[in-house]
């Protein structure tokens, strides 16, 4: 079967496009109207710890593990509007690190009640007072070997390499002490493919938009994807409440 064969169905008619035979489940996906740029919008408010938790929701789903079939041939079927699609999400998220950036902003604007409520407590105050322990030692180390024996490269170096310990363990017990939540790691890659899920939706909403039938599986199928991440956005925020 030719590649073009795969997108018609018995009936002649085009597999993701009109139909000449509008079925109730066509209908019901036709009357489903959004704002094309609601999509976009949604995935430029999420937080670090959001995008975290969507990536890791996709890693263990089993419908991410593999590309789908029907939302391949719909990207294919219409490449003008997967064209828009992807204009319109870099308009709203920018770059992979701008997007990433407006994540972290975010999560600071949501780890800003939780800092007013340690300083209002005075927890703060102890962990300010670490912070000048720590910043006073990593420079009077290298500053008195440099004024007492600057020639000896050595030792130098060794203040140097102490420095760097000092640094990481000072940061971690610091860290530990002020009770902030842990900074959550976010993969370039699996956030390449959070990215491909919010233009799969916009796509559908363009679609839509245009009033072109779609079947409801297919429908469902590409916006799986912001649906995932729409849910563990959610589960998210419960841990804020």
């Amino acid at each position: 079967m030719s590649r073009n064969q795969g997108y018609m169905l018995e009936d002649g008619s085009p597999r993701y496009g009109s139909r000449t035979t509008v079925t109730g489940a066509e209908e019901t996906a036709r009357s489903i109207r959004t704002r094309v740029e609601d999509v976009p919008e949604t995935a430029a408010q999420l937080g670090l710890d959001d995008l975290a938790a969507a990536i890791d929701r996709r890693l263990v789903s089993s419908w991410a593990d593999n590309p789908n079939e029907l939302v391949e041939g719909l990207r294919d079927a219409y490449p003008e509007e997967l064209v828009a699609a992807r204009t319109l999400v870099k308009a709203h998220l920018g770059s992979q690190r701008q997007w990433r950036l407006k994540a972290q902003s975010v999560r600071d604007r949501q780890l800003a009640g939780l800092m007013d409520r340690r300083r209002t407590s005075g927890s703060t105050r102890g962990i300010l007072a670490l912070r000048f322990v720590l910043m006073a030692a990593l420079i009077a180390l290298p500053v008195s070997i440099a004024a007492t024996d600057r020639e000896n490269l050595l030792k130098l170096v060794l203040a140097g390499v102490a420095c760097f310990i000092l640094a990481v363990v000072g940061g971690h017990i610091i860290t530990v002490q002020a009770r902030v939540p842990v900074m959550p790691a976010i993969r370039g890659a699996w956030l390449s493919e959070l990215r491909e899920d919010v233009v799969n939706a916009t796509l559908v909403a363009i679609l839509r938009s245009k009033g072109i039938l779609m079947e409801a599986r297919t429908i469902a199928a590409a916006e799986r994807g912001i649906e995932s991440i729409r849910s563990a956005s959610q589960a998210v925020a419960t841990l804020r409440d």
